[in-house]
């Protein structure tokens, strides 16, 4: 899932003047404060937009509709960018405004984020004892300290990618949000404090400046370091001086007529709606594609409260209410939604398990701000409070330390006195199905990855295909480090992408169409002599056998293309064993009291006779484009699963060999296999 979370905080409330002034419909009081340099005020009648709550109301129902239906909404991860420029224009007024001083604001953020987090974080712990393993809960635990001290963004840059598959069996990842969030409440109103006491630098080019040097990193994270640029505050920043811009540039916006307001509304209310549905997290993220919805928000802020659309439809009742509530709603469905997945795996989540996810977490959200959001915030005093909840944040950090540091406290689970290791199992199935390893030199086009593995670019080979051709790296990696490497080794994969040009690809993955130029500059540039392609078979060629001819012919005309009239030997690898006792998700069974497992089953195998029939159809049919083509075809079913009657999920040691259905875990991948071996080692 790279299942991209969401900024957490609802708006800030500029003063407790202006907090007060709002619900009693009351102007707040003239401000005769010095304003920063050159930067004119703002209307006291800006001080609080109802229609903001309206926006936030977007933001968290497109987050969580792609979390629970990601078909549905496949941008919606950019509810995220959402939030970040509405907290870069608020804090940004607030302090250049001098509404507030560094640390009553720092109190404040405590006391609006401390109390539904720390609901939330021992809602999600207590539940962790009953269904985690203990490597589980400790792994919770890390995160839970790591929810505390808003470092989850970093923690998660070290782990995984936001959008991996593994994403989604973690409780706690949607706090890295929270974590950018409160790292950019820490350094920004210092920057401008810094500016206002200097009087040196205006807002203006502090901004400017901020953005050009964050929108400059993020680029460069997007084509070097995509993860880094999702999870580092400093390639996020530019979301958030979008925000302030709109401060500096107060005397335009007050300046534009209501016909511009209102085209400026429904131009921002249509980028946004065209953002949710058509980005997807292939490439570009967040830079340049977040600038997609950061424009957007933009244009509706600027358009100001008094249009049609922010009367009548943000700043609704309906729409205020939601956006409300959109913290707690958004600290509760990702854990809800983890622990459905966790419970019953990733791929069994239908339709009506969804609905009922999304219920839940509304109605706690709701209970969580009436009954412990609210009377903290609001109407409890203002130092106990504070104490109070620095000190329960304190204690649950260390209560995480503690789970962390020690795998079996608290935990109520076990091995159930089976040879059949159980965590082995839970950690199987958070294997990556995309493995980089160690000496592999990576460029990423896009979402195709070109890497290299080996001593030199003298006499290499050229890998290219899907997942199921990149899980070999692991094993080219291993030969590398023993010696035995006689060549570099390209990569040329993409997840789902066929090395072919035969199959139709779904709007997500149309990217995986740039495989065969991607394929031509690699032959272009070196001198490959040997190809090696491997797939999910089954889906290049579809599983309706009237689209076979059609298909094999095109695959064909590549094949021979690819040759160079017999230049470069071609081996294409046949079907590798799949079948669904092979996922780990699936050997384990998980209730609120027990873990079970088949033991019998496990320890009995797939038959052999059903893993040759289940894909007799597809080798029959390379082996055909293999003759045709006068290319070489492997076979690594025997290795994979032995020379008995039945193919073993698990390895000798009682660990699995894949991490789903048919993807190879690297641990057994880097062992001995002698078809490949005779293809690298000499």
């Amino acid at each position: 899932m790279r299942s991209r979370g969401v900024e957490n905080a609802p708006h800030e409330r500029q003063t407790c003047t202006a907090s007060r002034a709002a619900r009693h419909h009351i102007q707040p009081a003239t401000q005769t404060a010095p304003r920063y340099k050159d930067l004119p005020r703002m209307p006291a009648s800006g001080y609080y937009r109802n229609d903001i709550d309206g926006l936030r109301a977007l933001a968290i129902t497109a987050v969580v509709i792609y979390h629970v239906f990601p078909r549905a909404l496949p941008g919606g991860f950019c509810g995220v960018d959402v939030f970040f420029v509405i907290s870069g224009f608020l804090i940004t007024g607030q302090f250049s405004r001098r509404e507030i001083g560094l640390t009553a604001f720092y109190a404040r953020r405590v006391r609006r984020l401390a109390p539904a987090l720390l609901c939330v974080l021992l809602g999600t712990l207590l539940l962790g004892t009953f269904v985690l393993l203990p490597n589980e809960l400790s792994a919770l635990g890390r995160d839970s300290f790591a929810g505390v001290t808003f470092f989850s963004n970093l923690f998660s840059w070290h782990e995984q990618g936001y959008f991996d598959r593994t994403a989604a069996l973690k409780p706690l990842l949607h706090l890295w949000s929270l974590g950018i969030e409160e790292q950019f409440y820490l350094l920004w109103p210092i920057l401008i404090l810094i500016g206002m006491r200097t009087r040196r630098l205006s807002l203006g080019w502090l901004v400017a400046g901020t953005f050009a040097l964050s929108f400059t990193f993020s680029l460069w994270c997007t084509f070097f370091a995509p993860d880094a640029g999702f999870y580092w505050p400093i390639s996020r920043m530019w979301e958030f001086m979008l925000g302030a811009a709109l401060v500096v540039g107060a005397p335009a916006v007050r300046s534009l007529g209501s016909h511009w307001r209102t085209g400026l509304s429904w131009l921002g209310l249509a980028s946004l709606g065209l953002s949710v549905l058509v980005l997807s997290p292939t490439s570009g993220f967040p830079a340049p594609l977040a600038a997609c919805p950061t424009l957007a928000v933009m244009l509706l802020i600027a358009a100001g409260p008094k249009t049609w659309l922010a009367q009548r439809v943000l700043a609704s009742p309906p729409m205020r209410t939601l956006g409300l509530i959109s913290y707690p709603l958004y600290l509760w469905h990702w854990p809800l939604l983890a622990y459905e997945h966790i419970l019953h795996g990733l791929t069994n989540q239908g339709r009506r398990t969804g609905y009922v996810i999304i219920a839940l977490s509304v109605v706690l959200a709701a209970l969580t701000n009436r009954f412990i959001e609210a009377p903290l915030r609001w109407r409890t005093p203002a130092r106990p409070t504070l104490c109070g909840l620095l000190a329960g944040l304190f204690a649950t950090g260390c209560l995480g330390l503690a789970l962390w540091a020690w795998p079996g406290l608290l935990s109520q689970q076990s091995r159930h006195g089976t040879d059949i290791n159980i965590e082995s199992i839970s950690i199987a199935e958070q294997d990556g199905i995309f493995p980089v390893t160690p000496n592999m030199t990576v460029e990423h086009v896009g979402s195709i990855t070109l890497a290299t593995i080996g001593p030199s670019i003298g006499n290499p080979i050229l890998f290219t295909g899907d997942s199921l051709l990149f899980q070999w790296a692991p094993h080219i990696d291993a030969l590398f480090s023993e010696g035995k490497l006689a060549h570099t080794v390209i990569f040329v994969a993409g997840p789902s992408c066929a090395p072919l040009p035969v199959e139709h690809y779904a709007t997500e993955f149309r990217f995986c169409k740039a495989m065969s130029d991607l394929q031509d500059r690699i032959l272009t540039t070196y001198p490959i002599r040997k190809i090696v392609m491997g797939a999910f078979w089954q889906r290049v060629f579809s599983l309706d056998p009237a689209v076979w001819p059609a298909r094999k012919a095109q695959a064909e005309a590549r094949i021979r293309t690819l040759r160079d009239g017999g230049k470069r030997e071609v081996t294409i690898i046949l079907p590798t064993p799949a079948n669904i006792h092979f996922d780990p998700a699936n050997m384990v069974q998980r209730s609120f009291s027990n873990i079970m497992i088949d033991a019998s089953t496990l320890r009995a195998g797939v038959p052999m006779s059903s893993i040759r029939t289940g894909g007799a159809d597809f080798t029959a049919l390379l082996e055909s484009i293999a003759h045709d083509t006068q290319v070489s075809t492997l076979d690594l079913t025997e290795e994979i699963c032995g020379s008995r009657d039945a193919c073993f999920p698990l390895m000798d040691n009682g660990t699995p060999k894949f991490a789903d259905e048919k993807h190879l875990r690297p641990v057994f991948t880097q062992g001995r296999l002698q078809g490949l071996d005779r293809l690298l080692t000499h």
